[in-house]
């Protein structure tokens, strides 16, 4: 527990501990785990198109982000935390590529090649007023206060 006493913060290492570890619990549970499944698994995103899969399978509108489990799984195989004295960091590298080399997350994120719609999967981790108003704020804010105790 940490006490202010005349303008000093004393125990503020097992703060920042206690912080760090709501925000490794966040990102591994709520992040890597139930948001991402949400977006690549629950989702439907509406093509205009029709495409046919390498499996030979022909898939119409609406297709499901899943694809094959090359994207999602680029962005789970990458993830990484990492833990300074004073921080904490997660960090996915979605770098799933298409069949010919390109930047397949990249296409498919911002709604470039054949697909019509971005599928925007980690604005709301990154846009301030969508993180704002979403679920994932909420979870954080949850994951510190339980931590904290407060």
């Amino acid at each position: 527990m940490s006490i202010i006493v005349g303008g000093t913060l004393i125990g503020e290492e097992a703060l920042v501990s206690q912080l760090q570890a709501a925000f490794e619990q966040w990102v591994t549970e709520d992040i890597n785990d139930a948001y991402w499944d949400d977006q690549f698994k629950g989702d439907i995103w509406p093509y205009d198109n029709e495409t046919r899969r390498k499996n030979g399978e022909t898939v119409t509108s609406p297709r499901d982000i899943y694809d094959l489990g090359a994207l999602y799984d680029s962005g789970r195989e990458t993830f990484a935390v990492a833990r300074g004295d004073l921080e904490v960091t997660a960090s996915w590298n979605w770098n799933a590529k298409n069949s010919s080399g390109g930047a397949y997350a990249w296409y498919v994120h911002e709604g470039l090649s054949t697909n019509v719609t971005a599928r925007r999967w980690t604005d709301e981790l990154q846009v301030p007023a969508l993180f704002d108003a979403s679920v994932l704020k909420k979870a954080l804010q949850r994951r510190i206060k339980t931590a904290t105790g407060k």
